[in-house]
């Protein structure tokens, strides 16, 4: 992705945190609307500017930058929760008022952004039991129909100004930092998998990785129309992501959850999870990373983040621009984890090369630490080329140490995301004396040097 100026309302979100992590790696320059300045703050780093607004304000009550070239606009009120008056009047005006709001500001610039791509759901559609929906299908009837029709229209305003509207109509989201993935993972994990209903209805969803990767590929793409589907091809009926979910976390689906209980315990907010809705995409353009449930849920679920209660967690990014499968062969080598090791640590490598890196390889090698000699064993327990790979320590100093690699496609480069949980003996006092500044300036170390010998061959 060429780098770009681009202007993220609804940035403390789901999808908001997920986009600005990736549009700041890859280089582009982010402006925020948010209406908690301080907390935006906390979370986004100094790179992102970020401007304190008042959504429900008729204008706006701040300035926009005048060189924006793309905004994404995700701001909204959450549908979780009970559905009572005064929630639904922030559903609705959150979504409509606000848009209206956002569009009469950008009308105001004297040079304003060529396209906006604005939040939508798959609601739009209604509850079709069967019926194949894509971006030509018209909208259903009911509530959230209605209103999804409606944020859309607000967009409407921005055609006559040269500014090009996208609606990108939203699947259920899979992440497992939030969303409705989050709130089933507990319940599933204790064995309370269920079917809701008869489980016949449709769920169409999309990886939170995909979600942020369609909203950057069609930044950049030209006469894509109006509206974008945001769905994986790999839709699948209720009772079959309830089967595969609670596959995926090792537990049985045993129980049956009727459609009146669930309407008594969420209200109108039931109608997200009991409406059926076929919905497809008829872009071809973009290539998804997890086209199906199975990998998603894979993904999503063998996080091994707080596997270690009452350890530690690090976990650094770098973007390199080399493709990911040049990057994975790197990783794929052995002989590189000395290269990239610190000298100081004395590595030295004790199994026979040349060795073939897959699930169950064994690798053991002997350093030093603080002037101390260690035997180190490391077992590779996950291996998926060329997007993720985990290994686990077997035999050395630390009472427990995982590592995940993961790769992300960046435009024309790559994003390396390391992600180590660890436990040390003597504890937490021990790793903020000790440890947690040895592992910062080994992995420091790590991201110099795989930048110096990938780019430099």
């Amino acid at each position: 992705m060429r780098n770009m100026k681009i202007l993220v309302t609804g940035a403390t979100g789901l999808i908001g945190r997920a986009l600005i992590n990736r549009l700041t790696l890859d280089g582009n320059l982010v402006t925020i609307l948010t209406r908690n300045h301080i907390n935006a703050r906390k979370i986004f780093p100094s790179g992102v500017d970020i401007i304190q607004w008042n959504p429900y304000a008729r204008g706006l009550d701040c300035n926009l930058p005048n060189d924006i070239e793309a905004v994404v606009h995700l701001a909204g009120e959450p549908i979780h929760g009970l559905w009572h008056k005064g929630k639904i009047k922030r559903i609705v005006e959150s979504r409509v008022s606000v848009t209206r709001n956002l569009v009469s500001a950008l009308n105001e610039l004297d040079s304003p952004p060529g396209k906006i791509l604005c939040a939508s759901a798959v609601g739009f559609y209604g509850d079709r039991s069967n019926e194949i929906l894509d971006e030509r299908s018209d909208s259903g009837k009911g509530f959230i129909p209605n209103l999804t029709r409606e944020w859309e229209e607000s967009l409407s305003g921005l055609a006559a100004d040269g500014i090009s509207p996208v609606a990108m109509r939203f699947g259920l989201v899979l992440s497992r930092y939030g969303g409705l993935l989050k709130r089933l993972l507990l319940p599933w994990k204790l064995g309370l998998a269920c079917k809701i209903s008869n489980g016949l209805q449709w769920w169409p969803w999309v990886h939170i990785e995909d979600a942020v990767g369609m909203i950057i590929h069609y930044i950049q793409k030209n006469d894509l129309g109006n509206v974008v589907n945001c769905v994986a091809p790999g839709i699948v009926m209720q009772r079959e992501f309830a089967s595969q979910l609670a596959k995926a976390v090792k537990r049985p689906r045993l129980i049956r959850f009727p459609r009146w209980i669930l309407r008594l315990l969420l209200g109108g907010m039931s109608w997200e999870l009991l409406a059926s809705r076929k919905v497809i995409t008829n872009r071809g353009d973009y290539v998804f990373k997890f086209p199906s449930l199975n990998l998603a849920l894979k993904d999503l679920t063998s996080d091994f983040k707080g596997t270690y209660k009452g350890g530690s967690h690090y976990e650094t990014k770098m973007r390199i621009e080399a493709p990911i499968e040049k990057v994975f062969e790197f990783f794929s080598d052995p002989m590189n984890l000395e290269r990239i090791t610190p000298p100081w640590l004395k590595f030295q490598m004790l199994t026979q090369l040349p060795l073939k890196l897959e699930v169950g390889t064994k690798i053991d090698y002997k350093l030093k630490l603080r002037w101390f000699p260690i035997r180190w064993q490391s077992e590779i327990i996950e291996w998926d080329p060329p997007r993720r790979f985990v290994d686990l320590q077997t035999r050395g100093p630390y009472r427990s140490w995982i590592h995940i690699h993961q790769f992300v496609v960046a435009g024309s480069g790559t994003i390396i995301i390391d992600i180590v949980d660890y436990k040390v003996p003597g504890g937490s006092l021990i790793d903020r004396l000790l440890v947690r500044r040895d592992v910062e300036r080994i992995f420091s170390f790590r991201r110099t040097m795989i930048k110096a010998l990938i780019n430099g061959g």
